[in-house]
Order: C-alpha cells, then structure tokens, then sequence
C-alpha cells in the first residue's frame, strides 16, 4: 500500500508541475474604422482608405481597389477590409484567480495575420496572384511600391506590456511596440518608423515619417485605427484541471486509509 500512496503522490506533484504554469492566447481580431487609411506623398501620390472598398474578401489584386488603382492595377491594401485579424497574444494565466482586477505580462505577440511576407510581392504583376491573406497585403503593397523588396516590422515586447482582467473578464490590453515600414525604391532602401499600440480596446498603427528617396522627401503615413473584439468578452480558461486530480487524490487516499 505504501508503494501505491508513494506512486500516487509523485504522479500529483507532476501533474501539478505541469499545470502550476500554462499558456493561455486569445485573438486580436479588430473592426478597424472606415476612415482608416495608408498614403505616401512623393513615390505613388496615392491614398488607400479602408472604408472606399466593398467589404468583399480578395487578395492583393483583384476585388475592390480600395481607393485608387496604381498606375492601372487593380489592388487590395486591406484584403480583409475593416475586419482585421491581426494575430495573438499569449499570457500565463496560472496566477489568474479571476476575483478583482488582475493583471500579467504578455509573454509573446504574433502578429503574422497583420502583415505576412509574401514570395510574389518582388514579382507581383497583372498574371500573378497574392499567395499570402494578410490584413495588409504585402502582394498589394510590391504592385503599388514598384515591387521593391521591403516590409513590416515591430519591435520587442517589454515588462509594459500586459492584459488585465476584472473577475476574469479582459477589460484591457496593453501594448506599445515601434514599428517600421520599409522598402527599396528603385535600388535605395527607405525606412520609416511609427507605433502599433493597444490601450484598452483601442487598437492603432501610426506612422508619420518623412524619409529621403531618390525622388526627394517622402511622407509615409499608415493611420489605422480601430476595436480589439476580445475586450470585455473574452474569459480567462476554466480552472486547470489540478482541482479535480486533488479530489481525485483526496478519495484515493481515504481507499488506502481503509484498506489498512
């Protein structure tokens, strides 16, 4: 009987090893307002507003044009339109009681769905297709950039950023990371900075940066703006099931106790 109680007791304590800390994610999807837009003054001229397209999904090329074709191409910014998924975040909801408000760092952010690299963006013409679905068309952005290699990029994650809960509900996320859009116009690379920002349910992608090409000063300015879903809906995992495997544990130990 010894043997079974030393057996039981090791498989709890693994048990609750593994469940003493888990990983739990939930999605970024965002209504982004109408008037979001995208616009770059000296290269193209051109200005991409989200609320000019007809909420159709399509790929970087065909569908509605968002606002203005370039140079004769029809082409899809925002292949998604308003309704961005953005990517995930994932936290450690071990120490989450879900009583009062409570809050704990992000411990990664995926933002794949927000803008993916797409092998036909340095190729794009009016015979290829996009081959990734992002809420950003990287395929859309080489027709409209001159198919100039180039992309997205963010910044790391630090201790300030974090989800709270209030009775295990999320009531914010909060995140602050700089981010850069880049891409090389006709042999010259051109970077320019900004903020992707969550506060709250505010979820934005700002930049407004002024960077030398060599057809002058170019202002870049990506303003998108809009709601994460998940706020104020989305509830932290039942309880792991360490709770159950300790009533399980508790009646075990009363069957050896009797059979004593």
């Amino acid at each position: 009987m010894k043997n079974i109680y030393l057996r039981t007791v090791y498989a709890l304590l693994v048990c609750f090893l593994v469940q003493s800390s888990y990983a739990a994610s939930l999605s970024l999807f965002s209504l982004m307002d109408s008037t979001s837009s995208i616009s770059e003054d000296a290269l193209t001229g051109i200005d991409f507003q989200i609320g000019a397209g007809d909420g159709t999904v399509a790929n970087g090329k065909s569908g509605d044009r968002d606002n203005v074709p370039a140079f004769g191409d029809d082409i899809n910014i925002f292949p998604r339109e308003q309704n961005f998924q953005v990517g995930t975040l994932t936290f450690d909801a071990s120490g989450i009681s879900g009583i009062g408000n409570e809050t704990v760092l992000i411990t990664s952010l995926d933002l794949g769905a927000f803008w993916s690299a797409d092998p036909n963006r340095t190729s794009s013409s009016a015979s290829d297709d996009a081959t990734v679905l992002s809420d950003i068309s990287d395929f859309a952005i080489g027709l409209w950039l001159f198919n100039g290699p180039g992309g997205i990029g963010f910044g790391a994650l630090d201790t300030s950023d974090s989800v709270t809960f209030t009775n295990g509900v999320l009531t914010s996320v909060d995140v602050n990371l700089t981010t850069t859009f880049s891409v090389e116009a006709f042999g010259t690379p051109v970077v320019w900075s900004g903020v992707f920002s969550i506060a709250g349910d505010d979820i934005s992608y700002q930049i407004n940066d002024t960077q030398t090409t060599g057809f002058g000063s170019s202002t870049l300015v990506f303003d998108l703006e809009g709601t994460v879903n998940s706020v104020g809906t989305y509830a932290i995992p039942e309880p792991s099931s360490l709770i159950l495997m300790m009533v399980a544990f508790v009646g075990m130990i009363g069957v050896i106790r009797k059979r004593k």
